[in-house]
Formats: structure tokens, sequence, C-alpha cells
């Protein structure tokens, strides 16, 4: 597998630049945000989603084009406010081994930082003219919205089926992957949504963030693809603490008895306050074929993006939105 490194050099240039033009954004007049925002910037991950709109824009055009630029920062904005928004909902205190904004703030104040953060993003877009960009983000938090609303329901009633969770999925995770890629590409393209290439694009997107939260979800329970546990910054199993089917899970019911169901979702609503419940779950699952299938279809929602790239010339740009496809199932954490 590529090495980060090696996948952000065919756009070096612009992801600097993007970085650059992020820490510009997040600058706060306030006195009381600005530690926020720095902390914020140096947890920021591998900031993944602005690297694809930047690889989908050199892949047709010019990576430094200042509405590729300004929709990278968007989707970045965007991409951390839901994450603030979501530790509040969600309650988590840890995410890969760092204290959440959410842990370190009040609630009421994690949500502010979250809708500043949103704010300045779209400021941000304003100001360069990218109104595509603009579309295709806030529809994406549309669809954010829609499904954690779904999420919450179906983890009320324990319900979810595999449709279900593939639907959930490609709301709340899958539509900002795919507004990402869609970003990179609109400015070529008079931002016309409905222009091939950008459809391409969008749905090279979603195909990704599918299997990326498929991946997220074996981590969650700590599986490697081979059915072996890892140690990741993840809190091992917090989905079913929360009380999420996912995959993994929802795989292993599927041939149950009904007695056996009912066994399976009694420790699943005990899951939150008893961590026996949480490993005999992890157990079960382990058990099942419930890994080797969800990384099938990991690896066939990752093999229908490649195909996608299929109609472009070989690349260093090409080449690396390759690399990075494999990146997303390849990752350890």
């Amino acid at each position: 597998m590529a090495q980060l490194d090696d996948i952000i050099a065919p756009v070096g240039d612009a992801f600097r630049a993007f970085r650059t033009l992020l820490n510009e954004t997040t600058v706060s007049e306030q006195p009381f945000m600005r530690p926020i925002t720095r902390d914020i910037l140096r947890s920021g991950g591998k900031q993944m989603r602005p690297l694809l709109t930047l690889l989908t824009a050199a892949l047709h055009g010019d990576a430094n084009d200042p509405k590729v630029q300004a929709g990278a920062v968007l989707i970045e904005m965007i991409h951390w406010s839901t994450l603030v928004h979501d530790d509040v909902i969600d309650e988590a205190y840890v995410r890969r081994g760092q204290w959440t904004p959410g842990t370190l703030l009040r609630s009421k104040s994690a949500v502010l930082v979250g809708d500043y953060l949103f704010s300045k993003g779209l400021a941000q877009a304003s100001r360069a003219g990218g109104y595509g960009a603009m579309r295709s983000a806030t529809r994406a938090i549309e669809l954010i919205v829609d499904g954690e609303l779904r999420q919450m329901e179906h983890a009320r009633r324990l319900d979810n089926t595999e449709e279900t969770y593939t639907d959930i999925i490609r709301h709340k995770t899958a539509a900002l992957i795919a507004s990402a890629a869609e970003c990179g590409v609109l400015p070529a393209f008079g931002d016309d949504a409905e222009a091939p290439q950008v459809r391409d694009m969008y749905r090279f997107g979603e195909l990704l963030g599918l299997a990326f939260q498929i991946k997220d979800d074996l981590l969650d329970f700590g599986f490697a693809e081979d059915g072996s546990r890892l140690k990741t910054g993840k809190v091992s199993c917090n989905d079913l603490r929360e009380g999420k089917m996912t995959l993994p899970l929802i795989r292993a019911m599927e041939d149950l008895s009904s007695g056996e169901r009912r066994t399976v979702l009694k420790h699943l609503r005990r899951a939150a306050e008893r961590n026996e419940s949480v490993e005999w779950l992890r157990d079960f699952v382990a058990r099942s074929n419930g890994v080797a299938y969800s990384v099938q279809i990991m690896e066939r929602y990752h093999r229908e993006a490649v195909e996608l790239l299929a109609v472009y010339p070989d690349s260093p740009v090409r080449r690396a939105m390759e690399a990075y496809a494999a990146y997303v199932i390849g990752r350890a954490f």
C-alpha cells in the first residue's frame, strides 16, 4: 500500500496551498476561538477529503484554481464541524487516541465551534465564487443529517437490516466524500453537476465513502480483514456501546433463530453498561462470517470505484487516485 506522502506528491504544491488557506480561514477575531481552532488544526488528521478534492481537480484541470482550493477548505471545515457535533451527540471522548473537542468544551460551546467552522468554510467558498461547491456541500449536509437521524431511530429500535445500514452510511459518511470528489471537478465543467465526468467523480467518492465506513466499522470491532484483532486509537466496540448495528453484526445475525436473535439483542441493549455483553457480542461476530462478508462488500465498492478511472490515461494523478482508493480500505486506523 502506498504511503500518504506518495499519494499527495502529484498535487503537493496545491495541497500546501490548501493548508495555508485553511489556516487563514480559521483565524478568528474572538480570543476564545483561537486556541480551539489551533488545537483542531494540530489534530486535523490526514485531511483525506480535501486531498480527494485536489486529486479530482488535477485529473481534470487545475488543483490550484481558487474555486478548487476554496472547495477543499469548505469540505474540511464541514468535516470538522460534523465531527464536533457528532462528539456531542455520541458523547465521544476519544478519537484516534486523542481527546475530542467536545470533551474539552461544554457541549453548548462545542456546538457553537462546529457552527463557526461551517460558516467560515461557506464564507471562503463564497468569496472565491465557488457556488457549485457550496451547492454540493450543503446538499451533503442535508444527507448527513438525514443519515444521523435514521441511525438514531434504528439504534433505538434495534432493527437495522443490511439495506437500511447501506442507506444510512451512504448518507452520513459517503455523501461528504462524494461531495469532496465532486467539488474538485465542478470548476472544470462550469459547475455543471450533470456533466458525465462530474457524475462519475461523485460516484467515485460515494463508493469510496461506503468502503471507508465499512472499514471504520471493522476497526471499531478491532478486526483486521483476516479476522484477527487490532489495536487502534478508537474506543473498541464503541458502536455496540451506543446500540448501533453495523454490517459485521447485521450479517452475523442473518440466519439466527428468533430465540438466538433475542439473545443477541439482549446483549446489545446491555452493552452500554456491561463490558461482558460487549465482549460476548465481539466474540459472536468473530465466530460468524460477519467480518469476511463485510470485507467482501468493502472490496466490491473499492473495485467499482477504481473501474471508474479506467477511461483516463495513465498519469501520476490517476495512479495517486488508485493508491488513494487502496489506502481507504488498507489503513489500520
